[in-house]
């Protein structure tokens, strides 16, 4: 095992000192302690989860002073008042489902409940760790909070703002399908995960890898911490604004989430009368309710809001006459905490499905392992029965009774597999039956509304993409997953399927390169590429060049470009599926041979020569400072990988940044003790003068190297950086 050696040398070491060195024991012990390594990641070490949740509370405000009230804000409808014209749609989807409104209802009856549930006990000692922290601190905290009061509410409706709007984005989707515009933005969201079993592992036990894929400033940005507080212990990550490990794991079971589930939203379409206060149903007319209120937008007058509500939800759009209604699932659900709590104190995969059985997790593909050595896949949500004989994808009839929906779903009925015998399974954000060779998931087995919803394709099956692709070839031919192997795909930045493309520019050269071999930097171009590893690595020339290519032969080609890569494309090759023979025509090779030398013209003119690296143009930078990166996720051109990192558009000097992708990697084995590694892009700290703002994106992401999580007492004690005691343990 990788750290065999290692251990030995800390159990040496611990054998030597004493218990009250230990984080957590000696002076220590019975104290509430922050202990930060030298990465500056929390370690909170408290007798109880409730002061150590308070911990969490003080430790997030410490770190992300700004972002965490943003949060807040946005769960409270208020976002727009302080970020301007930007947000004015996240208040309004509050506004529209009454979110704020309905945990505040939710509080009071927790409040009047004898004993409180768990969860409140929870969420208030997180509050109040919050608010103690900007008291102790009041600089940290921005002058355009003012006299605000953060409270249970607050927190309970940014979980619902952030998660929910899965569902909410199901409703909007099946809006356009059904020509209706409704007129909102749509958050671009992905992941990796995959799971080996122990008959795949070389460790003997499984490994379980956890890539969300978010924006890499703002509310999706993670903040990563451990914790030791009674039966409350683990490492991972959460929002600043959320109790809880998010992602990763406890001392027995570790789970991943990733974009991609059930449907769990509908669109009702409403017979409306003249002046729209009343909508047809059945042999009736119903009131349509109306709802006054005002978004307050820094820098401009308040939109007004007329808010139109019927029985099947809010009423999102009018046209030609007919209302449009959004039925989420989720409209009622608002202890989302309620899961995250079972998966926090699970004792292995059965306590992460009871977390899964309360229907408050939002659609998503989850994945669990644990340390007895189970593998668990469920695709979770919140999802609606619905009636047959009707195509739910778009709006279906309100007038009628018929089409009302028929209950919920248990988590029993949602596709789930235990232990698959193909020892591993992925889900890159690619239906069930592309997680694996020989998948036991087939649409036609399962009702399509619970197989998958249509936010990532048109069909609900039979397709895959470059990450899912590369995930199943690296699983599938590797029976003896090592750590320092799971750790290797984890930053894994080869390039599924260039090399068919290259085949094609080999074939264009052999008949149309002649022209371009007269130019020696042209010539030596040209093999570099069609030598290239399809490694999107800093120091790769072969990588630049081969952008620069497929970027003007889009911009050369148009629709022909899109009509070659569907005959090109093939990402379920892995599974079995034949690659069709290239057969390109003459035109197209021309084409792509023009491509080249117009696209060796723009690097040349854009860097000044042919002889420059991709991480010369692709960086991860913060602040005024950035360092070369490698990876990809530009799915126009196919360049996507499971290091996977969204670069901005071009800046002045040609260079392009990251601003998404991977947010909080983790790989974890479920060794006893539970081992694991984590890298984020930027750093721990939101603070431009701390060691800790872009350490991790210099020495860490842009290396494709995970550093050690310390988790455990024992790890920790000699990495320690600084230790705090909190106010509440003196």
């Amino acid at each position: 095992m990788r750290r065999s050696a290692m251990a030995l040398c800390l159990l040496l070491f611990v054998s030597g000192a004493l218990a009250a060195d230990l984080p957590g024991a000696g002076p220590d012990a019975g104290k509430v302690v922050v202990y930060r390594d030298t990465w500056g990641v929390p370690h909170i070490y408290a007798p109880t989860a409730e002061q150590g949740v308070y911990a969490m509370g003080w430790a997030q405000a410490q770190d992300r002073p700004d972002d965490l009230l943003r949060n807040l804000l946005r769960g409270a409808g208020e976002l727009a008042s302080i970020e301007g014209e930007g947000a004015v749609d996240s208040d309004r989807i509050v506004a529209m489902w009454d979110l704020y409104s309905g945990c505040k209802k939710r509080v009071d009856e927790m409040e009047r409940t004898n004993p409180a549930p768990p969860t409140y006990v929870l969420m208030k000692a997180y509050v109040r760790g919050i608010n103690d922290y900007y008291e102790h601190n009041p600089k940290a905290k921005p002058e355009w909070w003012g006299d605000r009061q953060i409270d249970v509410a607050m927190v309970m409706a940014f979980g619902r703002i952030f998660l929910q709007n899965w569902s909410f984005d199901d409703g909007f989707d099946d809006l356009k399908r059904g020509g209706v515009e409704p007129g909102t933005f749509r958050m671009s969201r992905g992941s990796n995960q995959w799971a080996v079993a122990p008959v795949r592992s070389a460790e003997n036990v499984p490994i379980l890898y956890v890539d969300p894929h978010l924006g890499w400033l703002g509310v999706t940005r993670f903040w990563e911490f451990r914790i030791h507080a009674g039966d409350l212990a683990g490492s991972g990550f959460s929002l600043p604004g959320m109790p809880f490990i998010g992602l990763g794991h406890n001392e027995n079971v570790a789970w991943a989430m990733t974009t991609g589930g059930p449907d769990t939203a509908d669109v009702y379409e409403l017979t409306l009368n003249d002046d729209a206060s009343a909508y047809k149903y059945n042999d009736e007319w119903r009131p349509v309710h109306k709802r006054m209120a005002a978004i307050q937008v820094k820098g401009a007058d308040p939109v007004a809001l007329t808010l139109l509500h019927s029985h099947h939800g809010p009423i999102a759009a009018i046209q030609d006459g007919k209302g449009y209604a959004i039925k989420s699932s989720y409209w009622d659900a608002t202890d989302g905490n309620a899961a995250w709590f079972e998966f926090n104190l699970a004792k292995d995969y059965t306590g992460v499905k009871n977390g899964l059985a309360t229907l408050q997790v939002f659609p998503q593909n989850v994945m669990v392992a644990d340390t007895s050595g189970n593998i668990y896949y469920q695709r979770t949500g919140r999802v609606p029965k619905r009636p047959s004989g009707y195509d739910w994808s778009k709006p279906v009839d309100g007038s009628t009774s018929k089409t009302e929906w028929l209950g919920l779903h248990r988590a029993d009925d949602h596709l789930q597999v235990l232990n698959p015998p193909q020892g591993y399974m992925q889900n890159c954000n690619i239906p069930p039956d592309s997680m694996m060779v020989g998948s036991p998931f087939k649409v036609d087995l399962e009702r399509p509304y619970l197989f998958a919803d249509l936010s990532h394709s048109a069909s609900r099956d039979g397709w895959s993409n470059t990450r899912g692709a590369r995930a199943v070839e690296l699983l599938s031919n590797d029976a003896s997953v090592t750590v320092e192997e799971a750790l290797a795909y984890a930053a894994d930045a080869k390039l599924f399927g260039a090399d068919r493309w290259l085949e094609l520019l080999k074939m264009a050269d052999a008949k149309f390169g002649a022209d371009a071999r007269k130019d020696g930097d042209l010539a030596a171009a040209l093999d570099e590429l069609l030598a290239w590893d399809s490694q999107l690595l800093p120091e790769s020339k072969g990588a630049l060049k081969y952008y620069y290519w497929r970027k003007q032969a889009k911009q050369d080609m148009g629709d022909a470009y899109n009509a070659l890569r569907k005959r090109v494309n093939n990402f379920r090759a892995p599974l079995g599926v034949p690659n069709p023979p290239l057969d390109p025509s003459d035109d197209e090779l021309k084409a792509l041979m023009t491509a080249f030398v117009n696209g060796m013209a723009d690097l040349k003119a854009d860097l000044g020569s042919l002889d420059k690296t991709y991480g010369d143009v692709f960086r991860d930078g913060r602040g005024d400072m950035s360092w070369p990166c490698g990876g990809g996720g530009d799915g126009d051109l196919d360049m996507t990988t499971l290091r996977n990192v969204n670069y901005s558009n071009e800046r002045d000097d040609h260079t392009r940044w990251g601003r998404s992708g991977q947010t909080s990697t983790q790989i974890i084995v479920l060794s006893r003790p539970i081992q694991s590694w984590t890298y984020v892009p930027h750093g721990q700290s939101d603070d431009p003068k701390s060691p800790h703002f872009a350490d991790q994106a210099e020495k860490l992401f842009t290396k494709g190297k995970l550093k050690d999580t310390w988790w455990t007492p024992e790890e920790l004690a000699a990495n320690i950086e600084s230790r705090e005691e909190l106010p509440t343990s003196k």
